[in-house]
């Protein structure tokens, strides 16, 4: 990967500023979905009814939600710095063109962390900040947990420590409250209303992340791609302006 003809050669002499991270994922697999529901406990003190009613909406809502269970595959990760712009596939080994991307093809989620691996012990030096939308919440995580559960090594800049985060972490959403009164009481902040905080003009779209597993059981890997690596843009964005650093500003 770490050839002169890949983006990743404009970080092989110095380490990128800062990366920002967005992931997609998709259905967990049938026995995490069973695990799961069997592994949910109602407070000892609800009648029988209650709890059998509460069992089901469990049930519902796990697998409603299955695609944020630890067992649930990363389908693809998009990843810009202050020199490239890559999206990984780790849905199938296509390649589609999507305007200013490199668009690598990892197969599945196993040849994903692989690449992500590469890309982030090359590209990332102990100054660089690791930034994303509810990254802190989500995304570090989910991509440890992933590393773990493939058995890989973690990346360097994944690496945890117990006090606090070895590796620099910007996190849009928790950074949200400090520029707006409207959602300084929300612990949840979308993406989208961070861009409307902040003025950050996006592409129309019609679909969202919870999308995203019915997509792939459609078959539309291009469509996931092309909205992940749109959620990163406008992160990026986002983190540039919070940070001082956004181009245009006197």
């Amino acid at each position: 990967m770490a050839t002169i003809n890949t983006p990743l050669a404009a970080h092989m002499l110095s380490p990128a500023q800062y990366v920002v991270i967005d992931l997609e994922t998709g259905d967990a697999p049938p026995d995490a979905i069973a695990a799961a529901i069997a592994a949910w406990k109602a407070p000892s003190n609800w009648k029988p009814e209650t709890v059998e009613a509460k069992r089901v909406e469990a049930a519902e809502k796990i697998i409603e939600k299955s695609a944020l269970l630890d067992a649930s595959p990363i389908l693809c990760l998009a990843l810009k710095t202050d020199r490239m712009s890559v999206i990984l596939n780790g849905m199938d080994a296509s390649s589609p063109e999507i305007p200013g991307w490199w668009c690598l093809p990892c197969v599945d989620e196993r040849g994903l962390l692989l690449a992500l691996r590469t890309i982030l012990d090359v590209s990332v030096g102990t100054g660089t900040v690791i930034a994303g939308h509810n990254i802190v919440g989500f995304d570090l995580p989910k991509l440890r947990n992933a590393f773990l559960r493939q058995r890989l090594k973690l990346p360097d800049a994944l690496a945890y420590s117990f006090s606090d985060f070895t590796q620099p972490a910007f996190d849009t959403m928790r950074q949200a409250r400090y520029f707006s009164m409207e959602h300084y009481d929300e612990r949840y902040v979308s993406l989208d209303a961070v861009a409307r905080v902040l003025d950050i003009p996006q592409p129309k779209q019609v679909i969202t992340g919870a999308d995203c597993p019915r997509l792939h059981r459609q078959g539309e890997y291009a469509v996931i791609l092309t909205y992940c690596a749109i959620d990163v843009a406008t992160t990026e964005r986002a983190y540039l302006l919070m940070t001082g650093q956004a181009p245009g500003l006197e």
